[in-house]
């Protein structure tokens, strides 16, 4: 008991969702001493209050294992090394950032200065193989895990741009990508990625913050998609930029006891409006800065359901070695809403990217959209990214993807199955095309429309083309 006292000062709390670490139980070697602390700190802390004789006679790893918590697991030296730098969001690789769309992955972004930015690497590319071994079939994150290695090492890189083999030598050296990056995306309406709460997040936030403020800030597009989470402390940071004073969550432990996690406000809170972009990787500290900012009426949320993990770790270094990271609470939204295997339901649902993105643009406000795409890469004000199968050109007509035209065009669109038909309504405006009208193609299982016609439908909607970039406007 005096060791739970002991350690108890010293806890870490900690909402993540990790999409990409790889854990490999390295606990068999581990000490006695090791273990039976391991064993007395999961009795005194874990939400599930598991008996000792529910743990005895069994290693690190198969007491973890028998919890039945995905989210508690114990780290030796060489792994927390690689799970602390992950929450950090620094990596050794080539530093580029990924997108899965219909088994193939795709880069979304590549960081400046990284070693894929000095090598060539564009946003779009099709990621096909490392030294040789095809990627075919493989998921992001076992892309991610052999693209990743020794610092100083070389991955030889073939990616595919506009159907041509291009092949890199890149050496990995350590990245630190940045967790927040902001832009204006029309007169007074700003836009704000957040990809980690890590241990400076909410002073990188702050910052970015006051940058757009000084261009008329009016409302606010928070971008906390693909966001699995991160440290507690910098979410209850962040949501005190726009409120006051309040309670961040309701944090329930094993015995039903009720800690509320407070907000400790500016004395200046941002007061604009807020629309949080959200997704089925939005978890975590981001579901919890999510439902705090919406119980409060600050924001509203667009997207898709959330991932639902409303359990809270604690990170606890060993006196014997290593660290243990074990689901201590529960927590619940201030109206007491349950998040856990639960996700949060989107005020303005939306699927896709780019749709999402319109979507929030518009509910801040916004009107003047500006859309180009080139080379698989679609840029939506300002805001780059990987979307390979929003247009296509065939001879001299350019296809655009159906649902994305609809968005773009502000109007709702509906499929007749029966009919075989699309229509795209827009207040008492309805336009209805067959399926086998020369004017719609699909491809891959996605339908897109020739630009022309969506232009003639809609007034709002015009574009443009040059060579192989296809821009579009809504007025």
């Amino acid at each position: 008991m005096n060791l739970i006292r002991r350690i108890k000062h010293s806890i870490v709390l900690l909402l993540t969702f990790s999409l990409f670490f790889a854990y490999v139980p390295a606990a068999l070697g581990a000490s006695a001493q090791q273990t039976e602390e391991v064993r007395e700190l999961l009795e005194h802390y874990h939400l599930k209050s598991p008996e000792d004789s529910e743990l005895a006679d069994k290693e690190i790893d198969e007491m973890v294992d028998s919890l039945g918590d995905p989210y508690t697991q114990y780290f030796d030296d060489q792994e927390w090394k690689a799970y602390s730098s992950e929450l950090e969001q620094t990596f050794v690789g080539v530093g580029i950032v990924m997108m899965e769309e219909k088994g193939k992955v795709y880069v979304e972004d590549v960081i400046a200065d990284s070693p894929a930015a000095e090598a060539g690497i564009l946003a779009g590319d099709l990621l096909v193989s490392a030294d040789g071994k095809s990627f075919a079939g493989k998921s992001m994150a076992d892309i991610q895990k052999i693209i990743r290695g020794e610092e100083g090492t070389v991955v030889a890189l073939t990616v595919s741009r506009s159907g041509k083999s291009l092949k890199f030598k890149i050496t990995r050296k350590s990245v630190h990508v940045p967790v927040v990056s902001a832009k204006m995306l029309e007169q007074g309406i700003g836009y704000l990625a957040l990809s980690s709460f890590t241990s400076d997040a909410a002073k990188e936030v702050k910052r970015e913050l006051e940058k757009l403020e000084k261009n008329d800030l009016i409302s606010l597009v928070l971008d906390l998609r693909n966001n699995g989470g991160g440290y507690v402390n910098s979410a209850q940071e962040i949501a005190g930029l726009f409120i006051k004073e309040g309670v961040l969550a309701h944090m329930r432990d094993r015995d039903g006891n009720d800690e509320p996690l407070s907000i400790s406000g500016t004395e200046r809170p941002y007061e604009y409006e807020v629309v949080i972009l959200v997704n089925g990787n939005t978890a975590s500290a981001s579901e919890l800065l999510s439902g705090a900012l919406r119980d409060y009426g600050v924001a509203k949320l667009v997207g898709t359901k959330t991932y639902g993990k409303g359990v809270v770790q604690s990170l606890i270094s060993l006196k014997s070695g290593g660290v243990l990271k074990v689901t201590i609470q529960e927590y619940y939204t201030p109206k007491g809403k349950k998040v856990d295997q639960v996700g949060l339901a989107p005020d303005l649902a939306r699927s896709g990217a780019a749709e999402q993105l319109i979507g929030a643009f518009r509910l801040a406000g916004g009107k003047k959209l500006i859309v180009s795409w080139q080379d698989g890469v679609l840029t939506v004000n300002g805001i780059r990214m990987s979307q390979p199968d929003a247009a296509r050109q065939e001879g001299k007509l350019w296809y655009f993807n159906l649902k994305l035209g609809a968005e773009l065009a502000g109007a709702k669109l509906t499929y007749d199955a029966k009919n075989r038909s699309y229509t795209l309504t827009k207040g008492s405006q309805k336009e209805t095309i067959q399926a086998s009208d020369p004017r719609v193609t699909v491809k891959d299982g996605r339908t897109s429309i020739d630009v022309r016609l969506l232009a003639k439908w809609f007034k709002d909607v015009t574009f443009s083309t040059s060579g192989d970039t296809l821009k579009l406007g809504s007025r």
